[in-house]
């Protein structure tokens, strides 16, 4: 007999437990001043790993880094939940308080980048025909 976690949808924990924060993004504002990016992209890459998905490319670099991270707030020194994004094109992280929350919001970023890929990327076919596990060199999500 196999149990499954019933998970409700993003907009609905969202509604109950609030957004996600953006502290980092490369093309966009964020919820935290930017003089403060610096800190937010050191204790987040220094954070605990949870969960990690991997693109590499031909000569085995990553291209693609989706991680879900334990990680101290350096302004609040607050234990916070993070999903960050590193691509060759672009980066970004968001946080909550609830690790169910970011947990959800990484699933949701690796299931996003299987449907529409990071521009640039030079991936070959046969990493759409098997589903994410085929997709991603690396990835915990089913």
């Amino acid at each position: 007999m196999n149990a499954a976690l019933a998970v409700k949808p993003m907009p609905q924990l969202t509604v109950q437990y609030g957004p996600m924060r953006t502290v980092l993004h490369s093309d966009a504002t964020t919820d935290t001043p930017r003089e403060q990016a610096d800190a937010y992209r050191f204790n987040i890459l220094g954070g605990k790993g949870l969960r990690e998905s991997v693109i590499n490319d031909a000569d085995g670099d990553a291209v693609v880094i989706i991680r879900c991270v334990e990680y101290i707030d350096p302004v609040t020194q607050q234990t916070r939940y993070g999903v960050d994004y590193w691509s060759t094109a672009r980066y970004w992280a968001t946080d909550h308080g609830a690790r169910a929350i970011a947990e959800k919001a990484y699933e949701d970023a690796v299931r996003d980048e299987f449907a529409r890929p990071t521009p640039g990327l030079c991936l070959s076919p046969k990493r759409f025909m098997g589903g994410l596990a085929h997709f991603f060199d690396v990835t915990d999500v089913i």
